[in-house]
């Protein structure tokens, strides 16, 4: 965790240089609000500007109202550029990102219809928000395993508080406890089972392969590369 930690504060510092050697000082508030840390398999990101869908490398930056899908036995790794919040999307998942810049923070919202993705939040400024089919989960500063489909959105608490809410109520589920949040009802919760807990490990962070490339034009629109090799020196 304490790698990790210093993991992606290296990248931050890295993508505000970039930033100024680009010449871009965030005039649009809902571009790069994100990037891909890691992606494995099948990873495609639709643009909102475009509509077209490209691969999602890692070091792709992300703007707000961008999709990310994954096909079977990938993964994608997103962090947001103004803190280390940091999504795990699973396969066969379907999630988009909408992001406002406001002063040094984002304000952020996920969207996902279907999938799984781990999610840990830095401590917000503002809520963030992550909006399913079947309810809405407020978060301020927390990590959980998110599981949506059609009918259910199950969220299985690591650490923090999340406020889960729909039409027929809302409750508060802590660190430990499972989350339910359906169609037809009030949201419930329950005790982690054993069975849950192995499941948050298995899909909670971890190193992997450390090496980011990312790609920027600088402040005369020439294409350039930086690769930055993140593995922990020994």
């Amino acid at each position: 965790m304490e790698r990790m930690n210093h993991v992606l504060k290296y990248i931050l510092m890295i993508f505000g240089v970039i930033t100024i050697l680009s010449g871009n000082s965030f005039a649009n508030d809902s571009k790069d609000v994100a990037l891909v840390l890691k992606s494995k398999g099948d990873v495609r990101v639709k643009k909102a500007a475009t509509k077209k869908w490209y691969k999602g490398k890692r070091g792709y930056r992300l703007d707000s109202g961008d999709i990310i899908r994954t096909s079977s036995n990938s993964l994608a790794a997103i962090m947001f550029t103004d803190d280390k919040t940091l999504m795990k999307v699973r396969d066969n998942s379907s999630v988009a990102i909408k992001g406002k810049r406001e002063k040094k923070s984002i304000t952020k919202r996920i969207f996902c219809s279907v999938g799984k993705f781990w999610l840990k939040a830095s401590k917000q400024n503002q809520e963030m928000v992550v909006e399913t089919p079947s309810g809405v989960a407020a978060i301020k500063g927390s990590a959980a395993l998110f599981n949506i489909s059609g009918a259910e959105t199950k969220i299985i608490v690591d650490e923090g508080i999340f406020k889960l809410m729909n039409k027929f109520g809302e409750i508060l589920v802590n660190a430990g406890e499972t989350g339910i949040l359906t169609r037809n009802g009030e949201p419930v919760k329950y005790e982690t089972t054993d069975d849950e807990k192995v499941e948050l490990d298995l899909n909670s962070e971890d190193s992997g392969d450390m090496e980011l490339k990312i790609k920027f034009k600088d402040s005369q629109g020439v294409e350039k590369e930086l690769n930055i090799n993140l593995e922990e020196k020994k």
